[in-house]
């Protein structure tokens, strides 16, 4: 039995429901919702937590899959207090419990430097963008907002208001962005073809599970449809 299993097991086959869009649709007709279990739930996270530590951008949130997770891990924490500490699957299932806890926190965390360290340049790109697309959380939103106002005020305070006027205004231009054209390591999850990998307009016809390193904005579209993830 993998790891991942064990959560099936000790949750006995119990679905967790969410909508047909991933939290997305908030519609509450009951034809739009469908069954996720939680170990689907732990794949979407893994998945989202290696795709954003990999991508040099800051990805969609995954806050309804994540709310899942914790919830599911209050009943399953609610539910080993009934196994006998000496039993074996106590420990197996505790040490599954670390290790969902640690994909989520490394997730948010990684979410956070990056927001730390582009600020501005996410925020700009936020307000920009349909409530539909927007790809920071409202908590994220509150905090990156904070994060922003507080840096300012410092850097006001110590060194910018010594500064004559037109370096300051030099200073307030410069946004720090992150390097799109990196590139990152690509494994495809359907068969896509007609990819342009170079900036000669090369195409590459990419396998489903074929892997390739590719800068990330030409493959960005993919990473966001579910097409393909980093690796």
């Amino acid at each position: 039995m993998s790891d991942d299993e064990h959560i099936v097991d000790l949750q006995e086959n119990n679905d967790l429901s969410t909508k047909a869009a991933l939290g997305k649709d908030e519609e509450e007709d009951d034809d739009d919702m469908e069954q996720i279990t939680a170990q689907k739930v732990l794949e979407i996270l893994e998945t989202a937590w290696i795709n954003e530590m990999c991508a040099p951008e800051i990805l969609p949130d995954q806050t309804d899959m994540l709310e899942l997770m914790v919830s599911q891990v209050s009943h399953m924490e609610e539910q080993m207090k009934d196994l006998d500490k000496n039993d074996f699957r106590a420990v197996v299932h505790s040490m599954e419990l670390e290790r969902v806890r640690y994909i989520m926190a490394s997730y948010l965390r990684c979410r956070l430097q990056k927001i730390e360290t582009f600020t501005q340049h996410i925020l700009n790109q936020e307000d920009v963008r349909e409530s539909d697309d927007k790809r920071l959380s409202p908590e994220e939103t509150k905090f990156a907002r904070e994060y922003s106002s507080h840096v300012d005020e410092y850097f006001h305070k110590v060194a910018t208001q010594y500064m004559p006027n037109q370096q300051r205004g030099e200073l307030e231009q410069r946004i720090v962005a992150p390097n799109l054209m990196s590139h990152v390591f690509l494994k495809a999850n359907v068969e896509v073809p007609a990819v342009i990998v170079g900036v000669d307009d090369e195409e590459v016809d990419m396998a489903p599970g074929s892997q390739h390193i590719i800068p990330y904005q030409l493959v960005a579209d993919l990473i966001q449809n579910n097409q393909a993830q980093l690796i």
